[in-house]
């Protein structure tokens, strides 16, 4: 079974759930502050493998609700979009660089990998939810295998689960799942009718037609919107006062869970700053840092 992930925590996170295996308490775990009593450890990494190797999972991290997706995914286009996303915090030092173009060329492999294993009729399960980049890269993943003959099926994260009589837990993207959880969500498969495949599969030739270069969420649709769509949700958490862009955002994501990357609210605000409507009062290298003011 090829697991077909959209973000590269969760895909990583993949890697180990296939084959995962509970650390033991008496090795060699580093901790921060007090190491755990056996009980608490054992709660902490109880779980179960779901089955196969590292070598069965497929990321395709393309962050396609963010940009032209009528460009073709590889090219160089989309190649900028992301280290211009990626290194928008950073200084483009030539590690950072490389490292991008190394994450680059994996994510090219990715794509043939995933071709590879459909036309050798292997079988998919794609791992997706509502946040917009997954739900987008399962649209683009049923789109690239509509006409290959292999059995796709599909498991969509759910807002939230009851692991105990009073214990709720919420989720937004697979990346906050914890390796060792991963089976718990397994009953939850469905697998996918050639109707329901052609179906998403036109939804992403819908996006394309629309010539959006953001797209988001909406009643549970994905939809192409202006750019400044989220831009309201900044102005929202502005202070009066002060206060450190990395703190902004931090404040955004922790309050508003629409797996949206940080790096497209550091994004707009830059735009804001550049219209005038902030202003940074102490600038920094590395722009999370600086102070910002409204206007």
């Amino acid at each position: 079974m090829i697991e077909v992930m959209f973000g590269e925590s969760e895909g990583e996170t993949m890697k180990v759930a296939k084959n995962y295996r509970r650390p033991e308490f008496s090795g060699p775990t580093a901790w921060i502050g007090k190491k755990p009593s056996k009980e608490e450890f054992d709660k902490m990494f109880d779980g179960k493998a779901i089955g196969g190797n590292s070598s069965e999972v497929v990321c395709i991290p393309f962050i396609l609700d963010i940009g032209d997706i009528t460009v073709p995914i590889g090219s160089e286009y989309r190649k900028n979009l992301i280290f211009d996303l990626y290194t928008i915090n950073e200084s483009g030092d030539k590690n950072t660089l490389k490292w991008l173009e190394d994450a680059w060329d994996k994510y090219l492999k990715e794509i043939k990998r995933l071709k590879k294993y459909a036309s050798h009729g292997e079988c998919f399960r794609l791992w997706y939810s509502d946040a917009p980049y997954s739900l987008c890269g399962f649209y683009y993943v049923c789109n690239l295998l509509r006409e290959n003959d292999c059995k796709i099926s599909a498991i969509k994260l759910p807002q939230y689960m009851q692991f105990s009589d009073n214990g709720i837990q919420f989720y937004t993207t697979w990346g906050e799942i914890n390796a060792g959880k991963f089976y718990k969500f397994l009953p939850q498969e469905k697998e996918l009718s050639t109707c329901e495949i052609r179906s998403f599969a036109s939804k992403w030739n819908d996006l394309k037609e629309e010539r959006s270069t953001l797209r988001a969420v909406v009643n549970g649709k994905v939809i192409g919107v202006p750019e400044d769509f989220y831009d309201h949700i900044i102005r929202k958490e502005i202070p009066d006062g002060e206060i450190v862009m990395g703190r902004l955002i931090a404040n955004i994501l922790g309050k508003y869970r629409l797996g949206i990357g940080d790096w497209w609210y550091a994004k707009r605000i830059k735009k804001m700053i550049e219209h005038g409507e902030l202003v940074v009062v102490q600038k920094q290298k590395k722009i999370y840092r600086q102070v910002l003011r409204k206007l």
